[in-house]
């Protein structure tokens, strides 16, 4: 970052304190992408060095973070390296996992190798290889379908994402009955007629997901608190290759922390604040369901701001608000007023993430997202994220959360 552009950063208004810190804001996102994390999947390893590194963060900041857990059916994961393979006259191929060929959040169990050949149509021991969509429900009555004439499997078509790879998912409908792999939609072609060899062993493994809820308290204790939330968990490492999650979503997580540090430094503001570090929002969003429950049942009614991407700036940011009845105006001129102090564009877009769960129960919300380079991709790294996007994000927070507190 180069000394012109700190230049060029709006300074704190009078009373305001001490701005964002966007190297600590840097280093904290670094501590969530290491290769120990694995990818913060909950249930793993790795997600509990999170958990316990971003509780350590938020109690340095002068906070008493708390844990609320809730249930987590099942989250998808290999439970070994998976293997595709294809051979027949004149031909020998491995295909590159995540490249070529992924699990396919439908399969069933494959707790061994399965080899036969490949075939258009649904033939006894092969396996079919099956054009057009692979969800849905008409997808699970193909399977049953298939299994009752003794097809072994499914090779389907999945598109690789912009960053060249077959996006990994950790959530998923119902398996059907038979195993399901999915290849390059090209590649389809090449193996029918083919012998295939598979062995993807997709487990689905309860877990219990956590969020960590900290409350800084205003002058006005009674006063409606303003909640700042972004997610934590991300959608893991696959065997032998590791997902760092930055801009999804370290870099929102390092946003609400590095604000947590700011404002628990300076005077107290009028309202309340309460930072939120979502889990499960990779898993359907459960973290911010659960957390939406418990703020009806203690009948608190907050502003929410969500973080959720903030590694990379193209220009704009975008907001989505909600619910469109009652129109949340406070939110709307501390977004615009905040926006506009620091020459900031916004512009309404979707930004499907935890905000949607907080407008679905009635919160005023806004979702605030920068972007990243990659999403869901082993090239979502630390290396990728844009230190001035996260300025950008951490600057926009600071100053709506401080224009929210100040309307009272």
């Amino acid at each position: 970052m180069t000394e012109a552009a700190r230049d060029q950063r709006p300074s704190p208004a009078p009373g305001e304190g001490e701005p964002f810190d966007t190297e600590r804001a840097l280093a904290t996102l670094r501590s969530l992408c290491v290769p120990e994390m694995g990818g913060r999947a909950p249930g793993s390893a790795g997600h509990e060095r999170a958990k316990a590194f971003l509780v350590s963060e938020l109690t340095a900041a002068g906070l008493s973070p708390a844990l609320e857990h809730f249930a987590i059916s099942g989250v998808l994961r290999l439970s070994a390296p998976p293997y595709c393979g294809v051979t027949g006259p004149g031909q020998a191929r491995d295909l590159v996992h995540r490249a070529e060929f992924a699990e396919h959040p439908r399969s069933g169990p494959m707790p061994a190798p399965v080899t036969a050949l490949a075939s258009e149509e649904a033939l006894p021991g092969r396996w079919a290889v099956v054009r057009g969509s692979s969800q849905g429900a008409d997808f699970a009555d193909l399977a049953d379908s298939y299994a009752a004439r003794g097809v072994v499997g499914l090779l389907v078509g999945q598109h690789a994402d912009a960053s060249g790879y077959l996006t990994k998912r950790v959530q998923g409908p119902p398996p059907v009955r038979l195993p399901v792999v999915a290849l390059l939609p090209e590649l389809l072609d090449v193996v029918a007629g083919e012998t295939v060899t598979a062995h993807v062993p997709l487990e689905r493994v309860p877990a219990v997901g956590v969020n960590i809820v900290a409350t800084l308290p205003g002058r006005a204790p009674d006063a409606p608190p303003i909640l700042l939330t972004a997610h934590y968990d991300g959608v893991g490492s696959d065997p032998g290759r590791h997902f760092p999650c930055a801009g999804d979503n370290a870099s929102g997580t390092a946003v609400v922390c590095e604000v947590a540090r700011v404002l628990s430094r300076t005077d107290p503001l009028e309202r309340p604040v309460i930072f939120a570090l979502l889990d499960g929002e990779e898993m359907g969003t459960l973290g911010s369901g659960a957390h939406a429950r418990q703020l009806h049942e203690r009948k608190l009614r907050p502003d929410v701001l969500n973080i959720d991407m903030a590694g990379k700036f193209n220009g704009k940011v975008a907001v989505e608000l909600g619910p469109a009845d009652p129109v949340p105006s406070d939110l709307i001129a501390a977004l615009d007023a905040s926006g506009r102090r620091l020459s900031l564009p916004l512009y309404a877009a979707p930004v499907a993430s935890d905000n949607r769960r907080y407008a679905a129960a009635g919160f005023p919300s806004a979702g605030v997202g920068l972007g990243a380079a990659h999403y869901h991709s082993p090239l979502d790294s630390p290396e990728r994220i844009e230190a001035e996007a996260l300025h950008k994000a951490g600057q926009l927070t600071l100053a709506t959360v401080r224009h929210l507190a100040a309307r009272g």
